[in-house]
């Protein structure tokens, strides 16, 4: 194919890569051997899972997080291999380096996929459809392994299109085509789409991502919160969320606080950990970043400083989401660390909210906490952020004085790998 000399600006330039059933297939391409068998990775024990299944396995309606059990109930000749994630992410490096050949715009997001932006190969390589094409076929080459990849005006959209282009396909959504593609599609297609938010739009008689055209704004919006927009301009083939903000996920946001004494009754130490995540989740709002990742920082009286960190299933700046995670860092390390003397929290593996991959519903306790943190926001907005605690960061003896994150002298923090910049809470810096 020749390349384009003067590529349309307005053309489907993000790609999927997502390598099909990848930790099956590395061990098939290992052992040819168990070539067209029903092929599992995972713990063969009794309280084993399936953790990746091959195409024959999954044509038995094998899954995986399916327990190990069911999978040879509907297979008796499973073929169940242990997990080697060493191994794994050596032939992810593979995967992503073969990538990075037709451009140095790619944003991994799991070990087995990753998002390009291929508008500066187009004049060297061609359209994106052949560069796909190109990629998929070096991927096969050069590490031996079948791969899916869509492509799309979007993320969401190239997302949706690699999906269906599985196993070993390609599928290119033209710009003009976009709207005309999703149209047909179930609303829970889209990612972070999940079965509560199903249900919602499903009392709005939406069953298809077309039919969220038909939708008032205000009711789309009491449905489904603050994602509303984007979903609507995703169903009108408007998204053009891309990876211009890749580079933000290599920053952090956080908050800690040294102790005058240290800490040793868990309820205040449990008080100022929600003070920290609340604070950092409200400056995730305030600059519309999610974060992936959320970290604890403690460092004991004796100077000693553990770190623990969680990565998250859907990107969050919900403040109940962080309090969680959080706190439940902090059991795990509840032993190693008896006196606090310093402690922290960070959001990490950031991205805007622009890019549609908040998840529209929550589980457990943080059902429902999108309106309140809207209206929480609100009234700080309005009357400082000061002004409204939970009933846990209040003292539970002497003067009603809220338990804060550290006080006037602390900030909020982005980290970046070419220097700190504070944003004092007392402002609404922005990431420039």
């Amino acid at each position: 194919m020749t390349p384009d000399p003067r590529p349309s600006d307005d053309m489907a330039t993000i790609l999927h890569v997502d390598m099909d059933a990848f930790f099956a297939s590395v061990e098939i391409r290992d052992d040819p051997s168990l070539v067209g068998l029903p092929v599992v990775v995972g713990g063969a024990g009794p309280r084993g899972v399936v953790a990746a299944a091959s195409y024959p396995a999954r044509a038995r309606g094998i899954h995986s997080a399916m327990p190990m059990a069911t999978a040879r109930r509907l297979a008796p000749d499973l073929v169940i291999v242990p997990p080697r994630g060493a191994h794994y992410r050596a032939v992810s490096r593979e995967v992503m380096e073969v990538l990075h050949t037709v451009t140095p715009e790619v944003d991994q997001v799991s070990i087995d996929e990753a998002f390009l932006d291929v508008r500066g190969a187009r004049r060297l390589l061609g359209e994106p459809a052949h560069i796909a094409e190109l990629l998929r076929g070096r991927i096969r080459q050069q590490v031996g392994l079948p791969s899916s990849v869509g492509v799309g005006a979007s993320r969401a959209v190239a997302k949706i299109a690699s999906a269906r282009a599985k196993p070993d396909g390609l599928l290119v959504v033209p710009v003009e085509d976009t709207a005309r593609f999703l149209a047909p599609l179930p609303v829970g297609t889209i990612s972070g789409v999940g079965p509560r938010a199903v249900t919602e739009l499903g009392r709005l008689g939406v069953r298809t991502v077309g039919d969220l055209l038909a939708v008032p704004p205000s009711a789309l919006r009491r449905a489904v919160g603050p994602q509303a927009e984007a979903l609507r301009r995703l169903a009108a083939g408007e998204d053009r969320t891309g990876l211009e903000t890749r580079r933000v996920r290599d920053r952090s946001l956080g908050t800690e606080r040294t102790f005058d004494i240290d800490l040793t009754d868990p309820l205040e130490i449990r008080a100022r950990l929600t003070a920290m995540a609340d604070e950092v989740a409200r400056s995730l709002r305030r600059h519309d970043m999610l974060t992936r990742t959320v970290s604890i920082k403690l460092r004991r009286h004796d100077s000693r400083t553990i770190t623990r960190s969680v990565t998250l299933d859907q990107p969050t700046a919900s403040s109940e989401r962080l309090r969680e995670h959080v706190i439940a860092l902090w059991e795990r390390s509840r032993e190693e660390v008896p006196r606090v003397r310093l402690a922290g929290v960070r959001a990490e593996n950031l991205r805007r909210r622009d890019e549609g991959a908040e998840p529209l519903e929550l589980t457990g306790r943080t059902t429902g906490w999108s309106d309140l943190e809207a209206a929480w926001d609100r009234i700080g907005d309005r009357f400082g952020q000061g002004s409204v605690h939970r009933g846990s960061q209040i003292r539970p003896a002497g003067p009603a004085r809220p338990i804060d994150a550290g006080g006037p002298a602390d900030s909020t923090r982005f980290s970046d790998p070419r220097g700190d910049r504070a944003v004092p809470r007392a402002q609404d810096g922005g990431l420039s």
